[in-house]
């Protein structure tokens, strides 16, 4: 068995919870500084940092390529949790500023149906996987190479 498996679980609901928090939140018209507290940016970094220290922990011999794995695995599927945001956005004309065009959200003038329920979502899903597999591969690349480190001596 892996040594990776499960690592995503726990991780992953964390990450529900807080995309419905969020939800929540903004429909209830907190704060921005609130709201934003609850976005799962942070989670992009933390969480890969977790799993490098998780894995620079084990015996693994090549552990930077289950590492990035889980990276990449974890911040696909939350960038996929957050695309029916975006489409409730749309559909109900939430005004909150994420979703709003001049936030590079898909609720404003002149977006269309294929825009707002299709182009701006899987764009804002490819741009946040790039920059959140890159900020949290080398947040995590620290934390597991800092571990296996600390192991050795």
């Amino acid at each position: 068995m892996s040594t990776t498996s499960g690592l995503l679980r726990i991780p992953l609901l964390i990450a529900a919870a807080v995309v419905v928090i969020r939800i929540v939140l903004e429909q209830l018209g907190m704060p921005r500084a609130v709201v934003d507290i609850f976005g799962v940016t942070w989670l992009l970094v933390l969480v890969p940092a977790y799993f490098g220290f998780r894995i620079g922990g084990t015996t693994e011999p090549s552990p930077f390529k289950p590492f990035f794995k889980l990276t990449v695995s974890f911040v696909a599927l939350v960038r996929l949790m957050i695309i029916p945001t975006y489409w409730l956005a749309y559909a109900l004309n939430w005004q909150s500023y994420r979703f709003l065009t001049e936030f590079g959200g898909n609720v404003g003038e002149g977006v269309g149906p294929l825009a707002g329920y299709l182009l701006i979502p899987i764009r804002n899903f490819f741009i946040w996987l790039v920059l959140g597999s890159v900020a949290g591969g080398l947040a995590g690349s620290i934390v597991l190479a800092i571990r296996r480190k600390l192991k050795q001596n």
